[in-house]
């Protein structure tokens, strides 16, 4: 024989209608204030049960006299859940009022919360109405997509179904619970759900899922005295494979740490496992914690745990002192009758018989025990079915109700179809015409409006060009020849010189903003601009153009490149002094890479590089998304780069 009293881990307290973690603690001025205020005080664990039955019954009032139907109904499921707790006998009467105001508000979330009470009723009276109450709460907090207080409520289901020994059915509702559970947030309800998956697992011999979720429930729970629980049910485990150095491990851990007062009934349940398993294994040491554990349940008035300890001890004492062992026997099935624990005086009743003084004893224990064992076997049975019943209704009802539900959306559907679709595919063109609008004049209002500025910075740019370059020299040339005496050969040439160069600037203004072929001659017309800047002092080398595909280049980007080009050719006659400029291109299936150089004077970089005219390359380059290096580390003249996607 085995009991080792397993620890239940349901360490909760569900508040369902009016507390949550956000309620107000100070009493407010309104209705609604004080009934919260009171609510979150009925369930203040500091306060005793009697004055929280006070707390309880105030909210109860103050719902009465607010009039609304809302407050009333947490006023009164709070009044009904702690009458409960004290097995008033007025709460068949609230509970007969709750149900009346559920109905009333036609709201499946209050007609979950009166068969939750409902079946929290029937719980200690007729478990087959409570688990059947305890289904209906499921069905109607599902109805209303609340999850949490359906796996609550499944969760009661799988106790119950404990209880009466259905392991696979409890196993079966367990997970059901975890589904609706998963995503609550609530600890305490996934450590419970994990926990009676463990305690079903174990029942069942399946020791690996037992451990399994009982180490789920280990890890995420926080409270210190849950995970020591968790720990003591994991050596129960290894009890049952007999693998008791673990359990023993286990258990002094548990039962040598430090704990204050108010965990002793713990400490007493982990020492009489620890004696029992130092038992089981051989060790002389587990009669004295067994003993010790015997005397901590007497001293705090444990009976549950007394009848655990005592039929240890009977089985202890069984081949070394009968007698004493009979005393256990006799004490154990004193308490298992004043608890009406049904398997525990089966246990009883065993060791009775193997004391018994005579053989006429022994065969009314051994019929008594047949008796209960069958008795035990026929009502465990029922309950079985009928919980078996009450799922197979459940669901049939509930198929049923989708069914009507398919069949009434299915026939709405139909009466509907044809002017929806009419009425979609109306505002589907509406809508797509008026994009289409929208989006045309958005695009040509946009180009006229790029043409407007490249126009104008085109008209902007030749303007300061004939006005810095050629506006003053014009003038020059006007003023020589007006004062000059042009019939002297040098008078003369002076004034050619000064015309010639006056043409060949405005020969450049125009090759500048001319238009460009982007086509198949773009790289000769390319070639042809960058040539046309060399002279007797000045060597353009122009390398590698041809391995670029410019056939595959987006006409904007060759615009680009060659107006960079031209604009850094320009800087360069201008400014840089240079006899040598070298060109170098270069491409890969995804860039274009192009690098400048000259042996000029270079750049004073104690300013900013991109004046001196530079500051237009940059913001081409990037209009196409391209990137400009400018290498600081050249001691002479100027290097750059710069670099485009295909």
């Amino acid at each position: 024989m085995k009991h080792y009293s397993p620890i239940l881990l349901f360490f909760m307290t569900l508040i369902f209608i009016s507390c949550g973690k956000n309620m107000p603690v100070k009493k407010g001025s309104t209705a609604t204030d004080s009934l919260e205020h009171y609510i979150k005080l009925s369930y203040d664990s500091k306060f005793s049960q009697e004055r929280q039955r006070v707390f309880s019954n105030k909210a109860y009032k103050i719902g009465m006299e607010s009039g609304n139907d809302s407050l009333l109904y947490k006023g009164l499921y709070t009044k009904i859940e702690h009458d409960l707790t004290y097995n008033s006998d007025s709460s068949r009467y609230y509970l007969s009022k709750l149900k009346k105001l559920a109905l009333n508000t036609k709201k499946q979330a209050a007609l979950g919360g009166y068969y939750y009470l409902y079946a929290s009723y029937f719980s200690p009276i007729n478990i087959d109405s409570s688990f059947s109450y305890y289904d209906r709460s499921k069905t109607e907090y599902l109805k209303a997509n609340d999850s949490m207080r359906a796996g609550y409520s499944l969760l009661m289901m799988t106790d119950l179904q404990r209880i009466s020994s259905d392991y696979y059915g409890a196993e079966t509702t367990a997970t059901a619970a975890l589904a609706c559970l998963k995503n609550s947030g609530e600890e305490s309800y996934l450590v419970a759900v994990y926990n009676y998956l463990g305690m079903s697992y174990k029942q069942l011999f399946n020791y690996e899922n037992a451990l399994k979720y009982y180490s789920k429930a280990y890890e995420i729970t926080k409270d210190s005295l849950s995970k020591d629980a968790v720990m003591n049910n994991i050596a129960l485990i290894y009890m049952d494979q007999k693998e008791y150095a673990k359990a023993i491990k286990i258990l002094r851990g548990l039962v040598f740490k430090k704990r204050s007062d108010t965990d002793i009934e713990f400490k007493a349940k982990a020492m009489d496992n620890l004696g029992y398993s130092y038992f089981l294994s051989g060790d002389k040491r587990g009669h004295e914690y067994m003993l010790q554990s015997l005397r901590l349940k007497d001293s705090i008035k444990d009976e549950f745990g007394l009848l655990a300890s005592c039929l240890h001890l009977s089985e202890y004492y069984l081949n070394q002192n009968p007698k004493t062992a009979r005393n256990y026997a006799e004490r154990a099935y004193s308490l298992a009758n004043k608890l009406k624990n049904t398997d525990d005086k089966l246990d009883a009743i065993k060791f009775l018989s193997k004391t018994a003084a005579s053989k006429q004893e022994s065969d009314r224990l051994f019929s008594e025990y047949t008796k209960l064992n069958d008795s035990i076997r026929v009502v465990r049975q029922k309950a079985k079915n009928q919980f078996a019943k009450v799922r197979y209704d459940s669901k049939q009802a509930e198929e049923d109700l989708l069914k009507y539900q398919a069949e009434n959306a299915e026939n709405k559907l139909k009466a509907e179809k044809a002017k929806r679709r009419n009425e979609l595919l109306l505002l589907t063109i509406s809508f797509l015409v008026l994009v289409g609008v929208l989006f045309y004049r958005l695009l040509k209002s946009r180009h006229e409006k790029e043409k407007f500025q490249e126009a104008y910075n085109t008209e902007t740019r030749i303007a300061k060009k004939v006005h810095d370059e050629l506006a003053n020299d014009v003038y020059n040339a006007m003023t020589f020849a007006s004062t000059q005496n042009l019939e002297r050969p040098e008078k003369k040439e002076a004034l050619i010189h000064s015309l010639d160069s006056v043409y060949l600037r405005t020969r450049d203004i125009s090759r500048e903003n001319s238009p460009i072929e982007l086509g198949e001659n773009f790289p000769n017309q390319l070639k042809i601009m960058l040539s046309e800047y060399q002279n007797q002092s000045l060597n353009v080398l122009i390398k590698d153009i041809d391995s670029v595909d410019w056939m595959k280049i987006d006409e904007n980007k060759k615009l680009v490149t060659y107006r960079v080009l031209q604009e850094l050719m320009v800087n360069m006659k201008k400014h840089s002094q240079a006899t040598l400029a070298v060109i170098d291109f270069s491409s890969t299936d995804k860039k274009i890479q192009i690098q400048y150089s000259d042996n000029g004077i270079g750049m004073p970089f104690g300013k900013t590089i991109l004046k001196n005219g530079l500051q237009n390359v940059e913001n081409r380059i990037k209009s196409i998304r391209g990137t400009l290096i400018f290498d600081i580390q050249t001691n002479r003249g100027v290097k750059l780069s710069f670099g485009y996607p295909v």
